[in-house]
């Protein structure tokens, strides 16, 4: 559904003892309901909403997964991952990559589902939901990125005309040059996850919320309390651009101590913090679009086994393309712009912002793996 909504932050009156999570959750649900295609949802929401081509070329289209796994790389976090490459138009997509489309999360224990479920509610336009997944659209690194992200939920608050009249955007203090409201894709549950030949229905509906209302959503337990979860956050709240964060403490599934905050200055102090590291993801995200379009025959993968090392390699065959053929010909003439646009925009000078100064993060090439890290 385009444009969807997330679920509404409507905490309980009373805290009541919720019992521990219990279900079936995938690692990537859009790859468990869309095996085949599962960015393919996404796209074709944003070619409904927005059917006239980009404003101008975009250089990398991905999830706040990947990014958010070549940030970790670049900060010496250590986690394997996988992902693969395809060049679709002139844009790079960087597609989430599990064991299995239908790979589930084991030993999952806690109240991060069941908290939602009791302490937000999928309006009457949208019910029915499952998932509301987002796209925002900034430059970065001098690259122009399409990310999508799923949001938890929003703040009735900051909803509506009110929230943009009050003050400048998170997006604007961000520095973020633009923000699609409109490419919003909400997932409807399926009886099953699909088999790689059904269609995805499309059709309008829900209503269109500002990314300054989106929360992103933590629970832990009330043990733990005084560590520093959103400090631990902060790198994927930047990487969505979400200005809100609700973390909610727990006593034996019982909630009665749960902060909702803006984190909007948090987010942007973080940003300005680890500025030679996102340096460093700029550098490696240009490595990586350079070697995918001068290979774009070859439909490439990239993995991260050890701690310093990235392997780029081709991609096993029998694996399938991003999208569907009607699908890949439709989105790579929109994904080339409108060529009548010449010239750099005011926008183009609104973009995240990292230095350039004395550190040039540019010199990494397949000797060392494209490491993230090598200097001149």
């Amino acid at each position: 559904m385009e444009s969807g909504a997330p679920p509404r932050w409507t905490p309980l009156a009373e805290p009541r003892q919720l019992s521990e999570d219990d279900g079936v959750y995938y690692r990537d649900k859009n790859a468990a309901r869309h095996p085949a295609h599962p960015m393919e949802p996404a796209i074709q929401a944003v070619l409904m909403a927005h059917p006239e081509p980009s404003s101008k070329p975009v250089d990398i289209v991905a999830c706040g997964s990947t990014i958010g796994n070549l940030l970790r790389f670049v900060r010496g976090d250590e986690r394997p991952f996988r992902l693969l490459l395809e060049v679709v138009g002139d844009a790079v997509h960087l597609i989430r990559r599990e064991n299995s489309p239908k790979e589930t999360m084991s030993d999952v224990r806690g109240y991060g589902h069941k908290f939602p479920e009791a302490y937000t509610t999928w309006d009457a336009e949208v019910r029915g939901s499952t998932s509301h997944q987002r796209i925002i659209q900034y430059d970065f690194g001098g690259l122009r990125c399409l990310i999508r992200h799923e949001g938890d939920g929003y703040l009735k608050h900051k909803q509506g005309p009110s929230t943009n009249l009050s003050g400048p955007t998170f997006v604007e203090q961000a520095s973020v040059n633009g923000l699609i409201e409109g490419l919003k894709v909400k997932e409807m549950a399926p009886k099953s996850p699909q088999t790689p030949h059904q269609q995805v229905q499309l059709k309008s509906g829900g209503f269109e919320v500002p990314q300054s209302a989106v929360f992103d959503l933590k629970t832990r337990s009330v043990k733990r309390k005084g560590t520093d979860f959103l400090g631990e956050e902060l790198p994927r709240l930047w990487v969505a651009q979400i200005p809100n964060f609700i973390l909610a403490y727990h006593d034996r599934g019982t909630f009665k101590d749960v902060e909702v905050m803006d984190v909007t200055q948090e987010v942007k102090a973080w940003e300005i913090s680890k500025n030679q590291e996102l340096s460093r993801l700029a550098a490696l995200l240009s490595h990586i679009v350079r070697l995918a379009r001068a290979r774009r025959n070859d439909r490439l993968e990239v993995s991260r086994q050890q701690l310093d090392k990235l392997d780029i390699r081709i991609q096993c065959p029998g694996l399938s393309p991003a999208f569907s053929s009607e699908v890949e010909e439709e989105w790579a003439m929109w994904l080339r712009g409108d060529d009548t646009q010449d010239g750099p925009s005011a926008d183009d000078e609104d973009e995240l912002q990292w230095s350039d100064g004395d550190g040039d993060y540019t010199a990494c090439s397949e000797s060392c793996s494209y490491c993230g890290k090598c200097t001149y």
